[in-house]
């Protein structure tokens, strides 16, 4: 059983050729529209991108340490890590996916918890 999304927001994207075929890869290979495809790697880029806006809000202020001269900063690249784990319960509630899990994650045998 699939949850029907009510989308309302369209967003018209130029591609570039290889990302439009890389797109359609995906889509075939996954059975999927390739618009469906294009908003969750979206979605994906959204929460890398929330990642590293909180990071760089946990450093200090600027006074609280000592600046370093701007040839003394080697430059930085983001490395990011996939991984699947089973959903907590607020999240499978915020997604609006509770009433095809059923019950919450202590309710059933091998839940997070155990």
């Amino acid at each position: 059983m699939t949850r029907e999304r009510k989308l309302r927001e369209v967003l018209n994207l130029r591609l570039d050729e290889p990302l439009a075929r890389e797109i359609a890869r995906i889509a075939e290979g996954q059975g999927r529209s390739e618009s469906d495809v294009a908003r969750t790697l979206l979605g994906y880029g959204i929460e890398v991108l929330r990642r590293l806006e909180a990071e760089r809000l946990g450093q200090p202020f600027e006074w609280q340490h000592e600046v370093s001269a701007p040839e003394d900063q080697w430059p930085t690249t983001v490395e990011i890590e996939a991984h699947r784990r089973p959903m907590t319960d607020e999240e499978v509630d915020r997604a609006g996916l509770r009433e095809f899990v059923g019950g919450y994650g202590d309710d059933f045998e091998g839940s997070i918890d155990d």
